[in-house]
């Protein structure tokens, strides 16, 4: 049994969507190759589970990539999805703190990108920190930014992460407001320890009175997008002597900072490297 499925729902009849997910393995995957200091655990955790529910509104071959820049003990925290929920994240400290999330993101930049696979030049817009909540960050932008009226919640076990995401699509009529007005406050008094159910027992015991649709369940993998090649890339642009001189015994070592794999280049395939761009600007 796969233990990391997304579902979309739409709640017939009214303006009310969304995306329900679970993950589990993706999680202690991601985990095993990081190391996360408690505190900040349940945030970065929220951000991970977060990604591939945003990723399942888009409309498009492509992804959605959460991330946080900081200025000082926190460096990096990042969440990626691509549409098929293939998620990957990283977190880097300058150094091991006692900080909580708040605390360490108070002057940090949060940005949401979403990559268009047939364009270019990716969106990207910036979230608000605020409160330094992962909740109220994503429900602001989604609701002030995206225009779109939108609720998250979560629930972990030591585990497992569970989320749902409700949005609101434009009124048709009246009939809509009225409709969505009495859903949000059903919504708002959700449990989040029933997460742990199924989606339709979860949806079911939630809108009793309500006609669910749950579509098709997806599988969540964890899934870096490393590769040799890739690697090549990235040497490309890092100053020639900066390289050379990182060799040891005619090798130099690179890490993934996702998935912490290592590649190794030798001496030969990086003086192929950097032959072809020579050749390529002159």
């Amino acid at each position: 049994m796969h233990n990391d499925l997304l579902n979309r729902f739409l709640i017939k009849n009214s303006p009310i969507r969304g995306n329900i997910i679970k993950i589990q393995n993706s999680l202690e995957q991601l985990k095993t190759s990081l190391e996360i200091p408690k505190q900040i655990e349940e945030a970065f955790t929220q951000i991970i589970t977060v990604c591939p529910m945003l990723a399942g509104t888009l409309k498009f071959d492509g992804g959605l990539i959460l991330q946080i820049q900081g200025k000082k003990d926190l460096k990096l925290m990042i969440a990626e999805s691509d549409n098929q929920f293939n998620i990957r994240g990283t977190l880097k400290l300058n150094q091991m703190t006692e900080k909580s999330f708040e605390e360490l993101i108070k002057d940090a930049i949060f940005a949401l990108t979403i990559v268009h696979k047939d364009q270019k030049s990716p969106y990207q817009g910036i979230i608000e920190i605020g409160s330094g909540n992962v909740k109220d960050m994503i429900e602001h932008y989604l609701t002030q930014s995206m225009q779109l009226k939108s609720k998250v919640f979560f629930y972990q076990t030591s585990t497992v992460s569970y989320g749902v995401l409700f949005q609101e699509l434009p009124h048709e009529n009246e009939d809509d407001r009225f409709k969505s007005d009495k859903l949000w406050a059903t919504i708002n008094q959700i449990e989040i320890s029933s997460l742990h159910n199924s989606p339709s027992k979860f949806l079911g015991d939630l809108f009793p009175d309500e006609d669910i649709q749950i579509y098709e369940e997806h599988l969540v993998n964890y899934k870096c997008s490393c590769s040799q090649e890739k690697i090549f890339k990235t040497i490309s642009l890092i100053n020639p002597d900066e390289i050379y001189a990182s060799l040891k015994n005619d090798v130099v070592e690179m890490v993934c900072e996702y998935c912490q794999k290592k590649y190794l280049v030798t001496k030969n395939e990086i003086n192929i490297i950097f032959q072809k761009n020579s050749q390529i600007l002159n």
